[in-house]
């Protein structure tokens, strides 16, 4: 296949695959296109999960730490060693269970910056190891807790005594397994996630996603999103050849020049944030940012660039 693919994929994981596996039948399908993932979802999991292709996996940093929705189920009354109904029974409460009223105000409570012990059958690495190859030795491993932050999070319906449905967003790195956990500790009953979906991560949706059985028998291109698709929402900037040059060359571009091809809003100038450059074309070119040198003049740096 003679394609050269550079943008994004978003498939539908399905349960029982690991978010390795899903990148190694792209692999197969498209063996000469460098493929990754915009971040891990649990194997019992299913949902959105985006691949970047191509010149795309320069890009993962800006999936990994995109913020994500969930629809989750969590189990009352039941606590495991992995989080899951995968793991081991550590405990069984014999605790009377919350009403529906208090469950939603607990799920509300969640609510901001939260910190989360990752869970040791989890890919974070310690010295170099992933916990979950730690955890499947028996060993038990130090964990420093992390900030995390939950923009909402509420109950969708309570399936019954034991069964809560609820949604949350939260930002990248949370792990929706100790999240359950954190939950029914606070409830006093102790609790673990029995389903999880992924609706949302970042500008990926569930609803634009492609199924395995798609992609193998579709056009790969047909379900590809560009390689600016992620920044398409940015204020952005566009600049004529020479400029375009010296910045693919390496070079820098002082404020005064960048402003000869473009009217420039002076709100984002120099805000740290990563600016898309495209061409007088309209064609996405690289990635840049404003410094500023000792004695405080603004330039252009290239950040990264694909064209």
């Amino acid at each position: 296949m003679g394609l050269s693919l550079d943008g994004f994929l978003s498939l539908l994981k399905p349960p029982g695959m690991t978010s390795h596996d899903v990148v190694d039948f792209v692999r197969v399908l498209l063996p000469r296109i460098k493929v990754g993932h915009g971040g891990t979802l649990d194997p019992s999991a299913a949902g959105v999960l985006p691949l970047l292709l191509g010149k795309a996996t320069r890009l993962s940093s800006f999936l990994l730490h995109s913020h994500k929705v969930y629809r989750a189920e969590l189990y009352l009354g039941t606590t495991t060693d992995t989080g899951d109904s995968k793991g081991n029974v550590l405990a069984e409460s014999s605790a009377p269970l919350p009403g529906t009223g208090i469950i939603e105000k607990v799920l509300q409570s969640f609510t901001g910056e939260i910190e989360q012990v990752p869970p040791m059958y989890s890919a974070v690495k310690h010295k170099g190891k992933k916990l979950y190859q730690y955890a499947h030795q028996g060993e038990e491993v130090k964990r420093s807790p992390r900030k995390v932050t939950i923009d909402y999070m509420q109950m969708v319906e309570r399936i019954d005594s034991r069964r809560v449905l609820f949604e949350v967003k939260c930002s990248g790195g949370t792990y929706i397994r100790s999240l359950c956990a954190q939950i029914g500790e606070t409830l006093g009953c102790g609790g673990h996630m029995s389903f999880l979906l992924r609706k949302r991560a970042g500008k990926f949706d569930l609803a634009e996603t492609a199924t395995l059985e798609e992609l193998k028998y579709g056009a790969p291109e047909s379900f590809l999103f560009p390689l600016d698709y992620l920044f398409q929402d940015m204020e952005h900037l566009k600049l004529g050849d020479n400029n375009i040059k010296a910045l693919c060359q390496g070079r820098t571009i002082p404020w005064g020049l960048a402003l000869r091809d473009e009217k420039i809003n002076l709100l984002f100038k120099g805000d740290g944030k990563v600016i898309p450059v495209y061409n007088m074309e309209n064609e996405f070119v690289l990635l840049a940012k404003w410094e500023k040198d000792k004695e405080d003049r603004f330039f252009l740096k290239p950040d990264k660039v694909f064209k």
